[in-house]
């Protein structure tokens, strides 16, 4: 059966428009959407009846299930959910579709090495942009997800976070998403270190035998499925589980409670370092002494410096790791202030 020119017709305005209006249709209210649909059909040159005959008030309500950026923080996650939504209402918007409208027809695997953590450059942020519909905000949140998963420093690190805490229309929501998981349990960043260090595979007996103190097979699974899941652990192509990222620091972001809960986990560790010394290298010192407040200032002053330059030394080896270290600093008071 040969299509009428006409439909056809409205059928390749139609498609035109879809993208700005899935844009849009997120963004209106129940009340709003009757008038958007014969806004659009106004627009489009096409008779209100024909838009609904050719299914545009169905494709309205679907755009509403596709996948909302502001509920993601790593836009690997994002790009490979919302292709799969779109896919149910479009069968064409395939991942060697979109490598065509990313300007890529020869390259029938860019979008599948993407969300397999290839890097991408600032012009293909934009094509993503363009592609996904993302209206100027949501273009905003994503480019600063980008820079945030592929930066090279933590100050870049940083200043993403702040801009996507400006940009989400909710930023607490934002706020230990992923952290309360992550500092729930010591090993979880422990793994994250020795997958730089060890060849893992699915196999994690190995990990099991090694690490101090001992994790079950089973829970270092569970850790393992918790890091892919938040983007910070990726199979290579030999088949080993690498990290996807330098380093990871808590930052200014997280809950105080949950940083505290996972600070006295750490604090667990030493004790049972120091309670089964084994002959791997560590140092474990103790100091006790009287000081003024101003003294007091420019020791903790010299300890912020000092994380700093742990921090540089780590971030500039270029060795391969074959150990992972953990280093708890602690300076208290064992005096309350008077009158408290």
């Amino acid at each position: 059966m040969k299509m009428n020119p006409s439909i056809k017709t409205h059928n390749l305005k139609c498609n035109i428009h879809f993208g700005y209006l899935a844009s849009k249709i997120k963004m209106i209210s129940q009340q709003e959407r009757a008038l958007k649909v014969y806004e659009f059909s106004t627009n489009s040159g096409i008779l209100f009846e024909n838009v609904l005959k050719i299914g545009l008030n169905s494709y309205i309500m679907s755009v509403e299930n596709l996948a909302d950026i502001f509920q993601f923080t790593h836009f690997r996650k994002f790009l490979e959910e919302y292709q799969e939504h779109r896919a149910v209402e479009d069968s064409s918007f395939t991942k060697t579709e979109i490598c065509s409208l990313l300007g890529l027809p020869k390259t029938r695997s860019y979008f599948a090495d993407v969300l397999r953590g290839k890097r991408v450059s600032p012009r293909m942020v934009a094509k993503f942009i363009e592609v996904f519909n993302l209206n100027r905000k949501e273009a905003k949140y994503f480019e600063a997800l980008v820079r945030l998963d592929q930066a090279k420093t933590e100050a870049a690190r940083t200043e993403a976070m702040e801009d996507l805490l400006r940009i989400h229309p909710q930023p607490q929501v934002l706020l230990n998403s992923d952290a309360y998981e992550y500092y729930a349990k010591w090993y979880h960043s422990a793994l994250f270190a020795i997958l730089d260090v060890m060849d893992v595979t699915d196999n994690l007996s190995p990990v099991a035998h090694r690490i101090f103190p001992r994790v079950t097979v089973g829970k270092l699974a569970d850790s393992l499925a918790l890091l892919e899941r938040l983007g910070l652990a990726r199979k290579n192509d030999a088949g080993f589980w690498k990290p996807t990222k330098d380093s990871i620091s808590s930052g200014p972001y997280n809950n105080d409670e949950l940083v505290r809960q996972y600070q006295m986990q750490c604090f667990e560790l030493s004790k049972q370092a120091l309670l089964f010394p084994s002959k791997n290298p560590h140092v474990m010192s103790t100091m006790v002494f009287s000081l003024s407040h101003e003294a007091y200032q420019k020791l903790e002053e010299e300890l912020q410096a000092f994380k700093a330059k742990a921090r540089r030394i780590v971030g500039e080896d270029t060795q391969k790791p074959d150990g992972v270290y953990h280093m708890n600093l602690h300076l208290f008071s064992n005096l309350d202030p008077e009158g408290k």
